[in-house]
């Protein structure tokens, strides 16, 4: 039989770091759909400025996200 030595300091470097991943990526596409739902409701009173701005914000904060799980996925495939 083998047994697996866990390192302390990589299991709680794993713990932190997916810690912070999962709250910035629910905190950034939140506040995509957020972007999305003010840019609606600015459309529907007819304040386009507004709905601009706002759909601006919802592509920005959808951009940073699928930046986000994209460079997951890199570091997941490229593990050393």
């Amino acid at each position: 039989m083998t047994s697996a030595a866990i390192a302390g300091d990589a299991l709680l470097k794993m713990i932190y770091s997916s810690l912070i991943a999962g709250i910035a990526i629910s905190l950034v596409f939140s506040i995509a759909i957020f972007g999305a739902v003010r840019s609606g409701e600015k459309r529907r009173d007819h304040r386009t400025n507004a709905a601009i701005a706002y759909g601006a914000l919802a592509a920005f904060a959808l951009v940073i996200s699928t930046a986000i799980v994209a460079y997951g996925l890199f570091l997941v495939a490229h593990k050393s």
